[in-house]
């Protein structure tokens, strides 16, 4: 029974890639914090949003969650947690951890009091989510070419999570204003009179990408945050048309500062081309023009 448990464990980790990964999980039966590598279970595991699913080489069902890092929502840090359950018949095992680089380690707890390490080792976190490796172009509509708007080009920033979602105050004298908009993406324009409404960029991937949760950033420099609505769309090509997966709402924020938001989409998608389009902005602005800006877009599991 023990090993069907530990099986499960494996399949919780690898879950964290969006198709099917062979592990190899390493336990002992001993909790003291050094693993001892004295059995091993192979298993096949998948990752569905944040969500761990998979069964274990004996058919036991796994289920659980990975945290996203860097998020002050749930208070996580540089290092993902991971928590799972294993369904081995009426019994249920318990399996948490932390991923420090490709390892994952933790404890694990049976229901009669068994205990112990383990380990494995998986590049599932970096498996299908899109990165700057996989962007193929981006683009914009014309209003972010105009004069006096600002637009970076394709950077190995892009797609990496920059920032963290920390409020990045520009009047900051004590600590500095030490976030670089010069990476990752970053495009602004002024809207004339909220006219050129919706506003977008573009990004084309290699290849269709798993998307479901992304991170989002605008700015308030005392106008107002310059995003207040936006919708995310995927290209259709069978239908030969955008489909909007989600509509959003930015929150509003002091200023003058930087942030950025997380946002979930409603169901994960699979593209090759996606378009976020800036549907209204907070930024009054003078004269009723409105400042529309986006920056540092990245994705998580």
């Amino acid at each position: 029974m023990r090993k069907a448990l530990l099986s499960a464990v494996l399949l919780l980790s690898p879950a964290v890639l969006a198709g099917e990964e062979t592990v190899y999980l390493h336990y002992d039966d001993q909790l003291d914090g050094a693993m001892d590598y004295q059995h091993h279970v192979r298993l096949n595991v998948s990752l569905s949003g944040n969500t761990i699913i998979g069964k274990t080489e004996t058919g036991a069902v796994i289920s659980g969650q990975v945290e996203n890092k860097n998020s002050y929502y749930i208070g996580s840090g540089e290092q993902e947690r991971f928590s799972f359950e294993i369904h081995n018949g009426d019994t249920r095992n318990w399996y948490f951890g932390r991923v420090a680089g490709n390892y994952w380690e933790g404890v694990w707890y049976g229901p009669d009091g068994e205990k112990g390490d383990f380990s494995l080792h998986t590049n599932v976190l970096n498996d299908g989510v899109p990165q700057y490796q996989d962007v193929l172009a981006f683009y914009t509509d014309e209003v972010f070419e105009r004069q006096g708007s600002e637009l970076n080009h394709l950077n190995p920033g892009f797609l990496m999570d920059l920032g963290g979602l920390d409020l990045h105050f520009t009047n900051d004298h004590v600590n500095g204003f030490e976030l670089d908009l010069s990476q990752g993406l970053y495009a602004r324009a002024t809207a004339q009179w909220h006219q050129d409404m919706p506003m977008s960029i573009y990004l084309d991937f290699k290849q269709p990408m798993r998307m479901k949760t992304f991170r989002l950033g605008s700015a308030n420099l005392d106008n107002g945050v310059q995003l207040k609505a936006f919708s995310f769309s995927i290209w259709d090509r069978e239908a030969g048309a955008w489909q909007v997966v989600g509509n959003f709402e930015f929150p509003d924020m002091p200023g003058p500062a930087y942030q950025r938001q997380e946002f979930v989409l409603p169901r994960t998608v699979y593209s090759d081309r996606i378009r976020i389009a800036a549907q209204s902005s907070a930024d009054t602005g003078a004269y009723g023009y409105g400042q529309v800006l986006m920056w540092g877009l990245s994705f998580q599991r």
